[in-house]
Protein backbone atom coordinates (compact mmCIF):
# COMPACT_ATOMS: atom_id res chain seq x y z
CA UNK A 1 0.00 0.00 0.00
CA UNK A 2 2.64 2.10 1.01
CA UNK A 3 4.68 1.95 -2.48
CA UNK A 4 1.62 2.67 -4.43
CA UNK A 5 1.47 5.86 -3.07
CA UNK A 6 5.25 6.14 -3.43
CA UNK A 7 4.87 5.51 -7.01
CA UNK A 8 1.96 7.91 -7.32
CA UNK A 9 3.50 10.85 -5.85
CA UNK A 10 6.59 10.21 -8.03
CA UNK A 11 4.88 10.20 -11.01
CA UNK A 12 2.76 13.41 -9.86
CA UNK A 13 6.47 15.13 -9.50
CA UNK A 14 7.45 14.26 -12.76
CA UNK A 15 4.57 15.60 -14.05
CA UNK A 16 4.53 19.07 -12.37
CA UNK A 17 7.72 19.55 -13.44
CA UNK A 18 7.16 18.63 -16.96
CA UNK A 19 4.49 21.29 -17.11
CA UNK A 20 7.31 23.54 -15.61
CA UNK A 21 9.70 22.89 -18.23
CA UNK A 22 7.28 23.22 -20.54
CA UNK A 23 6.06 26.50 -19.79
CA UNK A 24 9.88 28.20 -19.36
CA UNK A 25 10.61 26.51 -22.99
CA UNK A 26 7.53 28.03 -24.26
CA UNK A 27 8.03 31.30 -23.42
CA UNK A 28 12.24 31.28 -24.37
CA UNK A 29 11.03 30.11 -27.78
CA UNK A 30 7.61 32.82 -28.19
CA UNK A 31 8.75 35.08 -30.65
CA UNK A 32 8.56 38.99 -28.90
CA UNK A 33 7.45 41.60 -30.85
CA UNK A 34 9.15 44.78 -30.29
CA UNK A 35 6.64 48.11 -29.85
CA UNK A 36 6.79 51.46 -30.70
CA UNK A 37 6.04 54.47 -28.12
CA UNK A 38 6.02 57.93 -27.90
CA UNK A 39 5.08 60.66 -25.60
CA UNK A 40 3.53 64.23 -26.42
CA UNK A 41 5.56 67.01 -25.24
CA UNK A 42 2.32 68.05 -23.12
CA UNK A 43 2.59 64.62 -21.56
CA UNK A 44 -1.31 64.33 -21.94
CA UNK A 45 -0.72 61.72 -25.32
CA UNK A 46 1.20 58.36 -25.47
CA UNK A 47 1.23 56.81 -28.92
CA UNK A 48 1.77 53.05 -29.05
CA UNK A 49 2.39 51.08 -31.94
CA UNK A 50 2.41 47.68 -31.57
CA UNK A 51 1.98 43.96 -32.90
CA UNK A 52 -1.67 42.76 -32.48
CA UNK A 53 -1.95 38.89 -33.10
CA UNK A 54 -3.82 39.20 -35.94
CA UNK A 55 -3.24 38.94 -39.74
CA UNK A 56 -5.19 40.82 -42.59
CA UNK A 57 -3.43 40.24 -45.15
CA UNK A 58 0.33 39.57 -43.77
CA UNK A 59 0.13 43.13 -42.22
CA UNK A 60 -0.52 42.52 -38.16
CA UNK A 61 0.38 45.96 -36.43
CA UNK A 62 -1.85 48.53 -34.80
CA UNK A 63 -1.72 51.85 -33.41
CA UNK A 64 -3.78 53.51 -30.33
CA UNK A 65 -3.34 56.50 -28.50
CA UNK A 66 -3.64 56.83 -24.61
CA UNK A 67 -5.22 59.56 -23.15
CA UNK A 68 -2.89 60.20 -19.83
CA UNK A 69 -4.92 64.03 -18.58
CA UNK A 70 -7.51 63.70 -15.79
CA UNK A 71 -10.92 62.03 -16.06
CA UNK A 72 -12.77 65.55 -15.99
CA UNK A 73 -10.62 66.80 -18.89
CA UNK A 74 -11.22 63.95 -20.86
CA UNK A 75 -15.01 64.47 -20.67
CA UNK A 76 -14.16 67.62 -22.59
CA UNK A 77 -11.60 66.17 -25.19
CA UNK A 78 -12.43 65.56 -28.73
CA UNK A 79 -9.98 64.01 -31.28
CA UNK A 80 -10.26 65.90 -34.03
CA UNK A 81 -7.97 63.72 -36.77
CA UNK A 82 -5.02 61.52 -36.75
CA UNK A 83 -1.84 61.00 -38.65
CA UNK A 84 0.62 58.30 -39.16
CA UNK A 85 3.50 59.30 -41.14
CA UNK A 86 7.26 57.24 -42.05
CA UNK A 87 9.59 58.74 -43.67
CA UNK A 88 7.79 62.28 -44.45
CA UNK A 89 4.96 60.33 -45.82
CA UNK A 90 1.64 59.90 -44.34
CA UNK A 91 0.49 56.61 -44.64
CA UNK A 92 -2.64 56.34 -43.04
CA UNK A 93 -4.86 59.37 -41.70
CA UNK A 94 -7.35 61.76 -41.46
CA UNK A 95 -7.20 64.94 -43.93
CA UNK A 96 -10.90 66.59 -42.75
CA UNK A 97 -11.48 66.89 -38.92
CA UNK A 98 -13.97 64.21 -37.25
CA UNK A 99 -14.88 65.07 -34.12
CA UNK A 100 -14.97 62.13 -31.52
CA UNK A 101 -15.07 61.40 -28.11
CA UNK A 102 -11.62 59.97 -26.62
CA UNK A 103 -12.25 56.99 -25.65
CA UNK A 104 -9.73 53.68 -24.71
CA UNK A 105 -9.80 52.41 -28.49
CA UNK A 106 -9.02 55.97 -30.24
CA UNK A 107 -6.76 54.58 -32.52
CA UNK A 108 -4.17 56.13 -35.62
CA UNK A 109 -3.84 52.37 -37.72
CA UNK A 110 -5.01 49.50 -38.01
CA UNK A 111 -3.31 46.60 -39.80
CA UNK A 112 0.46 47.85 -40.95
CA UNK A 113 3.54 46.39 -41.35
CA UNK A 114 6.05 47.58 -38.41
CA UNK A 115 8.73 50.02 -39.50
CA UNK A 116 11.33 48.66 -41.07
CA UNK A 117 15.14 49.52 -39.93
CA UNK A 118 15.95 53.45 -40.06
CA UNK A 119 12.04 54.45 -40.51
CA UNK A 120 11.39 57.10 -37.98
CA UNK A 121 7.31 56.80 -37.55
CA UNK A 122 5.28 59.79 -36.32
CA UNK A 123 1.65 60.42 -35.41
CA UNK A 124 0.48 63.90 -35.36
CA UNK A 125 -2.83 64.01 -33.12
CA UNK A 126 -4.91 67.18 -33.66
CA UNK A 127 -7.51 67.54 -30.12
CA UNK A 128 -9.81 70.07 -29.17
CA UNK A 129 -10.35 70.70 -25.31
CA UNK A 130 -12.51 73.43 -23.70
CA UNK A 131 -12.97 74.92 -27.41
CA UNK A 132 -9.13 75.25 -28.08
CA UNK A 133 -7.26 73.42 -30.62
CA UNK A 134 -4.38 71.68 -30.24
CA UNK A 135 -2.01 69.69 -32.21
CA UNK A 136 0.98 67.35 -31.16
CA UNK A 137 3.36 65.28 -32.88
CA UNK A 138 4.69 62.04 -31.28
CA UNK A 139 8.09 60.78 -32.48
CA UNK A 140 7.61 57.18 -31.95
CA UNK A 141 11.08 55.07 -30.58
CA UNK A 142 11.80 51.47 -31.22
CA UNK A 143 11.20 49.61 -27.80
CA UNK A 144 11.55 45.72 -27.03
Amino acid sequence: MKKSWAIIGIIAAVVVIGIIVGVVVYEKEKPSYPKWVGHSKSGKWTAVLSYNGEKYEDVNYSGDFIWNGSKKEKKKVYVLKSQYWIGGKMEVGDKTEVKERVSPDTGFVEYTDAPKKGEHPKVIIYWEENNKVHKEVIPLKKQK
